[in-house]
Protein backbone atom coordinates (compact mmCIF):
# COMPACT_ATOMS: atom_id res chain seq x y z
CA UNK A 1 0.00 0.00 0.00
CA UNK A 2 1.40 3.35 -1.03
CA UNK A 3 1.60 6.23 1.06
CA UNK A 4 -1.30 8.66 -0.34
CA UNK A 5 -3.53 5.19 0.40
CA UNK A 6 -2.61 4.94 3.78
CA UNK A 7 -3.17 9.12 4.31
CA UNK A 8 -7.10 8.20 2.40
CA UNK A 9 -7.72 5.33 5.15
CA UNK A 10 -6.41 7.07 7.88
CA UNK A 11 -7.95 10.58 7.81
CA UNK A 12 -9.89 9.13 11.00
CA UNK A 13 -7.32 7.31 13.12
CA UNK A 14 -5.10 10.78 13.34
CA UNK A 15 -1.19 11.60 13.08
CA UNK A 16 0.56 8.56 14.03
CA UNK A 17 -1.51 6.56 10.91
CA UNK A 18 -1.61 9.29 7.96
CA UNK A 19 2.01 9.51 8.87
CA UNK A 20 2.49 5.95 8.60
CA UNK A 21 6.32 5.65 7.06
CA UNK A 22 6.71 4.50 3.23
CA UNK A 23 9.45 2.87 1.27
CA UNK A 24 11.98 4.80 -1.35
CA UNK A 25 9.82 8.48 -1.26
CA UNK A 26 9.53 11.75 0.24
CA UNK A 27 7.47 10.96 2.94
CA UNK A 28 4.90 13.20 4.86
CA UNK A 29 6.40 12.45 8.00
CA UNK A 30 9.73 13.94 6.66
CA UNK A 31 7.52 17.23 5.60
CA UNK A 32 6.17 17.12 9.30
CA UNK A 33 9.65 16.72 10.79
CA UNK A 34 10.87 19.64 8.58
CA UNK A 35 8.40 21.92 9.05
CA UNK A 36 8.73 21.71 13.38
CA UNK A 37 12.93 22.44 12.22
CA UNK A 38 11.87 25.13 10.56
CA UNK A 39 9.45 26.35 13.20
CA UNK A 40 12.45 25.99 16.05
CA UNK A 41 15.37 27.71 13.75
CA UNK A 42 13.27 30.79 12.83
CA UNK A 43 11.80 31.31 16.49
CA UNK A 44 11.96 35.39 18.01
CA UNK A 45 12.25 35.03 22.10
CA UNK A 46 10.54 38.27 23.01
CA UNK A 47 10.81 37.91 26.75
CA UNK A 48 11.94 35.52 29.08
CA UNK A 49 7.67 34.13 28.71
CA UNK A 50 6.85 34.64 25.86
CA UNK A 51 8.38 32.78 22.43
CA UNK A 52 7.45 33.56 18.94
CA UNK A 53 7.34 31.41 16.02
CA UNK A 54 6.32 31.58 12.74
CA UNK A 55 3.00 30.90 11.04
CA UNK A 56 2.98 30.91 7.39
CA UNK A 57 5.11 28.10 5.68
CA UNK A 58 6.02 26.90 2.38
CA UNK A 59 7.29 23.39 1.03
CA UNK A 60 9.37 23.56 -1.98
CA UNK A 61 9.05 20.21 -3.71
CA UNK A 62 10.27 19.12 -7.07
CA UNK A 63 7.56 18.42 -9.86
CA UNK A 64 7.43 14.98 -9.23
CA UNK A 65 7.37 14.68 -5.58
CA UNK A 66 4.57 17.85 -5.94
CA UNK A 67 2.14 16.08 -8.06
CA UNK A 68 2.97 12.55 -6.19
CA UNK A 69 1.20 14.83 -3.12
CA UNK A 70 -1.14 17.50 -5.04
CA UNK A 71 -4.29 14.78 -5.23
CA UNK A 72 -3.80 14.79 -1.38
CA UNK A 73 -2.96 18.12 -0.42
CA UNK A 74 -5.56 19.71 1.45
CA UNK A 75 -5.56 16.30 3.54
CA UNK A 76 -1.80 16.43 4.07
CA UNK A 77 -1.60 20.33 4.68
CA UNK A 78 -4.51 20.05 7.30
CA UNK A 79 -1.95 17.71 8.94
CA UNK A 80 1.00 19.31 8.81
CA UNK A 81 -0.96 22.34 10.58
CA UNK A 82 -2.11 20.50 13.17
CA UNK A 83 1.69 18.81 13.50
CA UNK A 84 2.97 22.63 13.95
CA UNK A 85 0.21 23.47 16.38
CA UNK A 86 0.47 20.65 18.39
CA UNK A 87 4.27 20.91 18.19
CA UNK A 88 4.30 25.11 19.02
CA UNK A 89 2.16 23.96 22.50
CA UNK A 90 4.27 21.83 23.69
CA UNK A 91 7.47 24.03 23.28
CA UNK A 92 5.52 26.97 24.36
CA UNK A 93 5.69 28.94 21.00
CA UNK A 94 3.44 31.86 20.78
CA UNK A 95 1.91 32.91 16.61
CA UNK A 96 0.23 35.82 16.04
CA UNK A 97 -1.93 34.65 13.26
CA UNK A 98 -3.64 31.63 11.74
CA UNK A 99 -1.07 28.67 10.77
CA UNK A 100 -0.74 28.18 7.05
CA UNK A 101 1.39 25.77 5.03
CA UNK A 102 1.27 25.35 1.48
CA UNK A 103 3.05 22.99 -1.16
CA UNK A 104 4.76 24.55 -4.24
CA UNK A 105 6.82 23.20 -6.90
CA UNK A 106 10.14 24.02 -7.89
CA UNK A 107 12.55 22.10 -10.26
CA UNK A 108 15.62 23.61 -8.18
CA UNK A 109 14.79 21.19 -5.76
CA UNK A 110 16.24 17.64 -5.80
CA UNK A 111 13.28 14.94 -6.22
CA UNK A 112 13.04 13.57 -3.04
CA UNK A 113 14.51 15.86 -1.42
CA UNK A 114 12.20 19.33 -0.33
CA UNK A 115 13.22 22.73 0.87
CA UNK A 116 11.14 25.13 3.96
CA UNK A 117 10.75 28.66 4.04
CA UNK A 118 8.75 30.62 6.59
CA UNK A 119 7.34 34.31 8.11
CA UNK A 120 5.26 35.59 10.65
CA UNK A 121 2.63 37.09 8.80
CA UNK A 122 0.42 39.13 11.52
CA UNK A 123 -3.23 38.87 12.31
CA UNK A 124 -5.72 40.31 14.51
CA UNK A 125 -3.34 39.80 17.47
CA UNK A 126 0.15 41.09 18.85
CA UNK A 127 1.98 39.79 21.91
CA UNK A 128 0.91 41.85 24.05
CA UNK A 129 4.59 42.82 25.23
CA UNK A 130 5.34 46.24 27.14
CA UNK A 131 6.26 47.96 23.54
CA UNK A 132 3.23 46.82 21.99
CA UNK A 133 1.03 48.01 25.16
CA UNK A 134 2.73 51.20 25.50
CA UNK A 135 2.07 51.81 21.09
CA UNK A 136 -1.31 49.83 21.80
CA UNK A 137 -4.14 53.23 21.81
CA UNK A 138 -5.68 51.67 24.52
CA UNK A 139 -6.23 48.04 22.80
CA UNK A 140 -8.08 45.04 24.35
CA UNK A 141 -5.80 42.46 25.94
CA UNK A 142 -6.92 38.62 26.09
CA UNK A 143 -4.40 36.74 29.10
CA UNK A 144 -4.84 32.97 28.11
CA UNK A 145 -3.22 30.65 30.93
CA UNK A 146 -0.23 33.69 31.65
CA UNK A 147 -0.09 34.72 28.45
CA UNK A 148 -0.98 38.22 26.85
CA UNK A 149 -2.39 38.98 23.49
CA UNK A 150 -3.06 42.18 22.30
CA UNK A 151 -6.45 42.68 20.11
CA UNK A 152 -4.81 44.72 17.20
CA UNK A 153 -7.54 44.15 14.41
CA UNK A 154 -11.43 44.90 14.69
CA UNK A 155 -11.85 41.01 14.64
CA UNK A 156 -10.78 38.47 16.48
CA UNK A 157 -11.31 35.27 16.25
CA UNK A 158 -10.59 31.90 19.05
CA UNK A 159 -10.99 28.39 18.43
CA UNK A 160 -9.17 25.15 17.89
CA UNK A 161 -8.88 25.95 13.42
CA UNK A 162 -5.50 27.09 12.21
CA UNK A 163 -6.68 29.81 10.71
CA UNK A 164 -7.89 31.32 13.95
CA UNK A 165 -6.66 34.22 15.14
CA UNK A 166 -5.98 32.97 18.67
CA UNK A 167 -5.28 28.98 18.17
CA UNK A 168 -6.38 26.69 21.08
CA UNK A 169 -5.06 23.33 21.89
CA UNK A 170 -8.48 22.49 23.16
CA UNK A 171 -10.46 19.65 22.36
CA UNK A 172 -13.51 21.28 23.80
CA UNK A 173 -13.28 24.47 21.94
CA UNK A 174 -14.73 24.29 18.24
CA UNK A 175 -12.61 25.74 15.17
CA UNK A 176 -14.05 28.59 15.08
CA UNK A 177 -15.40 29.06 18.38
CA UNK A 178 -15.63 32.60 19.86
CA UNK A 179 -15.18 36.27 18.14
CA UNK A 180 -14.57 39.06 19.83
CA UNK A 181 -15.31 42.25 17.98
CA UNK A 182 -13.72 46.06 18.88
CA UNK A 183 -17.26 48.19 18.75
CA UNK A 184 -15.71 51.92 17.81
CA UNK A 185 -18.82 53.56 19.61
CA UNK A 186 -18.49 54.59 22.81
CA UNK A 187 -19.40 52.31 25.38
CA UNK A 188 -21.73 52.78 28.89
CA UNK A 189 -19.07 50.93 31.03
CA UNK A 190 -15.79 52.24 29.53
CA UNK A 191 -14.58 55.58 31.33
CA UNK A 192 -13.33 58.19 28.77
CA UNK A 193 -15.32 56.89 25.96
CA UNK A 194 -13.59 53.98 24.98
CA UNK A 195 -15.02 51.71 22.71
CA UNK A 196 -16.63 48.45 23.67
CA UNK A 197 -15.41 44.51 23.32
CA UNK A 198 -18.85 42.47 22.44
CA UNK A 199 -18.56 38.87 22.71
CA UNK A 200 -20.22 36.40 20.17
CA UNK A 201 -20.31 32.71 20.12
CA UNK A 202 -19.93 31.40 16.92
CA UNK A 203 -22.24 28.54 17.24
CA UNK A 204 -20.11 26.21 18.78
CA UNK A 205 -20.68 22.85 20.47
CA UNK A 206 -20.10 23.69 24.06
CA UNK A 207 -20.74 26.97 24.05
CA UNK A 208 -19.12 30.27 25.40
CA UNK A 209 -19.65 31.27 29.14
CA UNK A 210 -18.97 34.85 30.28
CA UNK A 211 -18.58 35.40 33.97
CA UNK A 212 -20.74 32.42 34.51
CA UNK A 213 -23.29 32.68 32.27
CA UNK A 214 -23.96 30.95 28.82
CA UNK A 215 -24.53 33.49 26.19
CA UNK A 216 -26.70 33.04 23.01
CA UNK A 217 -26.44 37.35 21.74
CA UNK A 218 -23.45 39.29 21.49
CA UNK A 219 -22.22 40.73 24.94
CA UNK A 220 -20.34 43.58 25.82
CA UNK A 221 -17.63 42.52 28.18
CA UNK A 222 -16.54 44.88 31.04
CA UNK A 223 -12.71 45.07 32.16
CA UNK A 224 -11.60 41.37 33.74
CA UNK A 225 -14.47 39.67 32.36
CA UNK A 226 -13.98 36.13 32.38
CA UNK A 227 -14.86 34.01 29.33
CA UNK A 228 -14.64 30.18 29.48
CA UNK A 229 -14.57 27.92 26.40
CA UNK A 230 -14.05 24.17 26.73
CA UNK A 231 -11.69 23.73 29.73
CA UNK A 232 -9.66 27.33 28.80
CA UNK A 233 -10.47 30.62 30.55
CA UNK A 234 -9.83 33.87 28.97
CA UNK A 235 -9.21 36.81 31.26
CA UNK A 236 -10.06 40.19 29.27
CA UNK A 237 -7.94 43.46 30.29
CA UNK A 238 -9.37 46.64 28.90
CA UNK A 239 -6.81 49.57 29.96
CA UNK A 240 -9.01 51.92 29.08
CA UNK A 241 -10.78 51.49 32.15
CA UNK A 242 -8.40 52.16 34.38
CA UNK A 243 -4.56 51.71 35.29
CA UNK A 244 -3.59 47.52 35.17
CA UNK A 245 -1.09 46.11 37.32
CA UNK A 246 1.29 44.25 34.60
Amino acid sequence: MGILDRIERGLDRGVTSVFSPGRGQLKPLDLAQGLKRECDDQIQVLDRTRTLAPNVYTIYLHSQDFERFNSWQDTLIDELQRVLMEHAEKQRYMFVGGVHVDLAADDEVRAGRFETESRTERGSVAPATGAARSESGGSPIVEIDGQQYLLTGPVTVIGRGGDADIILEDTGVSRHHLELRTDPTPAANQPGGAGALVATDLGSTNGTFVDGERISTPVTLQDRSLIKVGRTRLTVLLPAAGPVSW
